[in-house]
């Protein structure tokens, strides 16, 4: 089947404000698509300054995997919504290099140290197919419901990647990052329950899409506060180490 017939298949007897861009509910998740943006460039400028990546591993491998297919494999019958994919994946490219470049160096047991690129490729690829099948499987219209799957547990993964960033001087952590996901995922989630509700009149009930959903937006928000509260009590520790620092200095004059 050819692209063209796929996003005939996909939109026929389709409610037509499911596709349209300006649907007000479509509106709130392309501003969450652009707070995702910013998330990102936040999470790529603090991943330079520390050399460390600004994501958990696992989230960065299905993340990109669901960014690749959602680009290049997967049709979509809105054009801004596959260049939001597209410039996601351009930017995750950065991520990426970012997990190959510095990740290693941060790993605390041996085995995934020594083997760490090659964890990174199976994580990827194995994620890659998963969410394909899933997607083929259960008719998973554009892969929004998998996307929310690898949200949820991304949003879990950064709760433990702070409590081992924190004991390696907060290292990638990024306070703007962390608020502009969660209301990036706020967006989306509040565009997806009405697009999947149109596009897929079939489901019994979006049950699942609300657990996961409120799930996300509950970590999330503990993430960030966590993150933010670290981030202000290390703004706060540092003059006064410099206050300690200097007390020699006036003691010897």
């Amino acid at each position: 089947m050819s692209t063209t017939d796929e996003l005939s298949a996909l939109t026929a007897g389709v409610d037509p404000r499911a596709f349209d861009p300006f649907s007000w509910f479509n509106i709130i998740g392309e501003i969450g698509c652009v707070f995702w943006i910013i998330a990102y460039v936040f999470a790529i400028r603090q991943g330079f300054r520390d050399r460390a990546p600004g994501f958990p591993l696992v989230a960065i491998c299905l993340n990109f995997a669901w960014e690749f297919l959602a680009s290049w494999v997967i049709p979509n019958p809105v054009p801004l919504w596959h260049a939001f994919d597209r410039i996601w994946f351009f930017v995750d490219v950065l991520i990426v290099y970012q997990l190959l470049r510095y990740g290693a160096s941060l790993q605390r047991i041996p085995e995934v140290r020594r083997y760490f690129h090659p964890i990174v490729a199976v994580t990827t690829v194995m994620g890659g197919i998963g969410l394909y099948t899933f997607y083929l499987q259960y008719r998973d219209i554009l892969a929004l419901v998998g996307a929310f799957m690898i949200n949820l547990i991304m949003s879990v993964a950064f709760i433990f990647f702070f409590f081992e960033r924190r004991h390696q001087g907060g290292r990638g952590l990024s306070v703007p990052a962390a608020w502009f996901k969660l209301l990036g995922t706020l967006g989306t989630s509040i565009e997806c329950h009405y697009v999947i509700g149109l596009a897929e009149p079939w489901l019994p009930s979006l049950s699942f899409l609300h657990f996961v959903c409120a799930s996300i937006f509950l970590v999330d928000l503990l993430y960030a506060v966590m993150v933010t509260r670290w981030a202000a009590a290390q703004r706060a520790q540092t003059p006064l180490e410099e206050q300690d620092a200097r007390a020699p200095m006036r003691e010897a004059a």
